[in-house]
C-alpha cells in the first residue's frame, strides 16, 4: 500500500496544527504563569515536571514499538498480529504506571531535598509531584491507543484529542490562576485535562480500528521478545533525549537556584517549542518509511528523505535564524526586560545547536519506520553523557550559560559527523552527498534572511510585540525568494505546473 503525497501532507498539517496550538498557549500563558507564581515558584514547578518526566522513561519505548508493528500488521492484513502487537504493550505498560505511583510517592518525599526548595513551598511542591506522577501513570497506560492513531495514519484524530485536551487545561490554569490559586491547583487541572484527553483517544482508537482485538491476558515469550529487541533501542534514545532536554533544569536546579531555572527555563522553552513543530512533521514519515521498506521501494525512501529534510529546514531556519538574532529582543518583549540578557544567551546558545541537529530529524523518523535505530541509540547516549557531564562541570563555573554550552558541544559533534556518516550508511548516500546535496544548498537560503534580520533588528529595534511580528513576516520573503532561486530548477519543473493544475481545477 502505497502512501500518497497529500495523505502525508494531511497528517504534517494536523501535527502542526495541534504544534501550533500548543505553541500558542504556552506562549501565552508563560508571561501570565510566571508573574502570577512568581520567580521562585515557576522554578519550582518547572522542576516537579522535569523531575517526574523521568519516569515516562519507564515507558521503555513501548510506543514505538506499537506504532511499529501495528502498521506493519495492518499494512499486510495481519489483524491477529497487530492485535497481539498493541495488547503485549498494553499489559506492560499497566504494570509500569503501577510502577510510577509507587516512585512518584518516593520522589515527592525527597523533592525538597534534591534541589534548593524553599521551606515554604516545600509541601505544595510534594502534592504536585504526586499529581504529576498520577497524570504520568494515566498516560504510561492509556497511551498505548496513541500508537495505535500513529500506525493508522490517524494524526489528523490524534491532534484532534490533543487541541481538546490543551483547550481544557488552558481554561482551567487560567481559572485558577486568577482565583489565586498556586501550583498544586495546576497540577490538578493538568491531570483533569489528561483524564479528558485519554479516555477520549482511547474511544477514538477503538472506533478507527474495529479489528484490532484487546487482550489483557499475558502475553506469550514471543511477542514480549519482538516488542523488546525493537522498543530496546528506543528505550536508549528516550533516556539520551531525556538527559539532553529535561536534565539542564534539574542541573541548574541542583547546583545554582530555583529561581535560575526560570531564567534557563524561559530560553530553553522556546527551542523546544521549536523542535516540537518540526518533530510533528517529521512524525508523519515514520509510518512512510516502514511502508516503503515493507515494499521494497528504496528509491521513495531516498525521496522522502531529500525532500522531507528540505522541507524540514524550510519551516524551521526561518524560525532558529530569528531566535539567534533576534532572540534577546524577543524575550524582553515577550516575558519582560529584565529576563532578555540572561534567557535571551541561553536561548542563542541552544538555538545553534537546534539549528544543526534538526538538520537529522528526516533521517532519525526513517532510522525509525526501518528498524535501523540502533547506532542512533548508541551515539544518542554517547551525547547524552557528555552532555551531563560538561553541564554540571561548566554550571559551576559559568551558571546557566554553562549548562547551556555543556549542551551544545555534544550536540555539535555528534550532529555534523556521525549522523551524516550513519545515513549515508542507511541509504547507501555518500557523506558528501548529504552534507553539500541536502544541507548545504538549504543553509545557504538561510543566509540574507540572517543578515536582514539581524541589521533590521539593529536599526529598527521594535518596541513591542506586534511590531515584531511585523518585521518578521516582512522578512520572510527574503528567506523564500532565496529557496527559490537555489531551487530554480526544482521550482520551474516540478512546482510550477502543480501550481497551475491546481488554479486551472479551481477555476473550472
Amino acid at each position: 500500500m502505497q502512501l500518497r503525497v497529500r495523505h502525508i501532507a494531511r497528517n504534517v498539517m494536523s501535527n502542526w496544527l495541534a504544534t501550533a496550538a500548543n505553541m500558542a498557549v504556552g506562549f501565552f500563558l508563560a508571561p501570565f504563569i510566571v508573574h502570577r507564581l512568581g520567580i521562585v515558584a515557576y522554578g519550582v514547578w518547572v522542576l516537579a515536571i522535569s523531575a517526574v518526566n523521568y519516569l515516562g522513561l519507564l515507558d521503555l519505548g513501548m510506543r514505538s514499538s506499537v506504532l511499529r508493528f501495528v502498521s506493519k500488521g495492518r499494512t499486510k492484513g495481519d489483524h491477529g498480529a497487530a492485535s497481539d502487537a498493541m495488547s503485549a504493550a498494553l499489559w506492560v505498560r499497566i504494570q509500569i504506571g503501577a510502577a510510577v505511583l509507587l516512585l512518584s510517592g518516593g520522589l515527592a518525599a525527597a523533592f525538597p531535598y534534591m534541589f534548593h526548595i524553599p521551606p515554604e513551598l516545600a509541601g505544595d511542591a510534594r502534592i504536585a509531584v504526586l499529581i504529576i506522577g498520577f497524570n504520568t501513570a494515566l498516560g504510561m497506560s492509556v497511551g498505548v491507543f496513541g500508537g495505535v492513531l500513529s500506525a493508522l495514519n490517524r494524526y489528523d484524530l490524534q491532534s484532534f484529542v490533543t487541541l481538546v485536551q490543551l483547550g481544557i487545561r488552558a481554561l482551567g490554569v487560567v481559572l485558577v490562576l486568577r482565583s489565586g490559586h498556586g501550583i498544586v491547583a495546576i497540577a490538578i487541572c493538568e491531570l483533569i485535562a489528561a483524564v479528558a484527553g485519554n479516555a477520549l483517544l482511547f474511544w477514538i482508537a477503538r472506533r478507527s480500528y474495529p479489528e484490532l482485538q484487546l487482550r489483557l491476558t499475558r502475553p506469550n515469550h514471543e511477542i514480549l521478545r519482538q516488542l523488546w529487541s525493537y522498543s530496546f533501542y528506543v528505550f536508549l534514545i528516550t533516556i539520551a533525549v531525556q538527559l539532553v532536554y529535561q536534565t539542564d533544569n534539574l542541573v541548574v536546579g541542583a547546583f545554582v537556584s530555583a529561581s535560575a531555572v526560570t531564567y534557563y527555563s524561559i530560553g530553553n522553552s522556546l527551542c523546544r517549542y521549536t523542535d516540537q513543530m518540526v518533530g510533528a512533521m517529521t512524525l508523519t514519515f515514520v509510518p512512510a518509511a516502514s511502508t516503503y521498506e515493507a515494499a521494497g521501494d528504496t528509491s521513495r525512501l531516498i525521496g522522502l528523505y531529500r525532500n522531507g529534510t528540505r522541507a524540514m529546514m524550510t519551516v524551521s531556519l526561518p524560525i532558529l535564524v530569528t531566535l539567534m538574532t533576534r532572540g534577546r529582543t524577543f524575550i524582553g518583549l515577550w516575558m519582560g526586560p529584565q529576563y532578555s540578557q540572561s534567557s535571551g544567551t541561553v536561548l542563542m546558545i541552544l538555538a545553534t545547536a537546534l539549528f544543526f541537529s534538526l538538520s537529522n530529524n528526516t533521517a532519525g523518523a526513517i532510522a525509525y519506520g526501518v528498524e535501523k535505530h540502533k547506532i542512533m541509540a548508541k551515539w544518542s547516549i554517547i551525547e547524552a553523557i557528555a552532555n551531563l557531564s560538561l553541564s554540571i562541570i561548566l554550571a559551576r563555573r559559568f551558571g546557566i550559560y554553562g549548562v547551556a554550552l555543556g549542551t551544545l558541544i555534544p550536540s555539535l559533534f555528534v550532529h555534523l559527523f556521525l549522523w551524516p556518516m550513519l545515513f549515508s550508511r542507511l541509504l547507501d548516500l555518500g557523506g558528501p552527498r548529504v552534507v553539500w546535496g541536502v544541507w548545504g544548498p538549504m543553509f545557504l537560503t538561510a543566509v540574507p534572511f540572517a543578515v536582514a534580520s539581524y541589521a533590521v533588528n539593529l536599526m529598527f529595534p521594535p518596541r513591542n510585540l506586534l511590531v515584531f511580528l511585523l518585521q518578521t513576516l516582512a522578512l520572510l520573503p527574503i528567506f523564500f525568494l532565496a529557496v527559490a532561486a537555489v531551487f530554480r530548477v526544482y521550482v520551474r519543473n516540478q512546482v510550477l505546473p502543480r501550481v497551475r493544475a491546481l488554479f486551472l481545477a479551481e477555476t473550472r
